[in-house]
């Protein structure tokens, strides 16, 4: 299932995940100002495409307050976005990334674990399929990569390499 919205979605939230770290021990300087301002390029595009894409249908089969709940989530990550970007030459950055990243942890949390499955469970197979299509689509209009669904290791190859091991010893 290459175009599976919770494989594209959580893909998403690792790389923000991994660039809030990065910026939290970042020096002043022309690389935070660059993480910064991919942070916002990447977090703006990823909320964008939930709210035009995902939560429409979560409203319509999940429930409106679960919908609106995940909006004022979103609103408060612009909000941080947006004080990490004021905040980016002054005393304080770390302590604003760290907010921003409870705020982020806390939706991702939820979204993962409660919002996304119950989703995919109340949706048609194709239906949740046509929303991983559109974040594909969204992402490409965003100039944005497409994560790429991860490799498959041979069960074969496993047990090969793992009786050959054996043989050595």
């Amino acid at each position: 299932m290459a175009n599976d919205p919770m494989r594209i979605l959580k893909a998403d939230h690792r790389e923000v995940e991994k660039l809030l770290d990065r910026l939290a021990d970042s020096e002043e300087g022309a690389e935070r100002e660059q993480m910064v301002e991919e942070l916002v390029t990447k977090l703006s595009a990823h909320m964008d495409a939930e709210e035009s894409i995902v939560y429409p249908p979560v409203k319509s089969s999940v429930g409106a307050e679960d919908e609106e709940e995940a909006q004022i989530e979103h609103g408060l990550a612009r909000e941080g976005l947006d004080k990490v970007q004021q905040m980016v030459e002054m005393p304080g950055f770390g302590a604003a990334v760290e907010m921003l990243k409870g705020g982020i942890s806390h939706h991702v949390e939820e979204e993962e674990t409660q919002l996304l499955p119950e989703l995919k469970e109340n949706l048609e197979p194709e239906e949740w399929l046509a929303i991983g299509d559109a974040l594909i689509e969204a992402k490409k209009a965003a100039g944005l990569p497409v994560p790429q669904p991860p490799r498959r290791r041979s069960t074969k190859r496993t047990k090969s390499t793992k009786a050959k091991a054996k043989a050595r010893a």
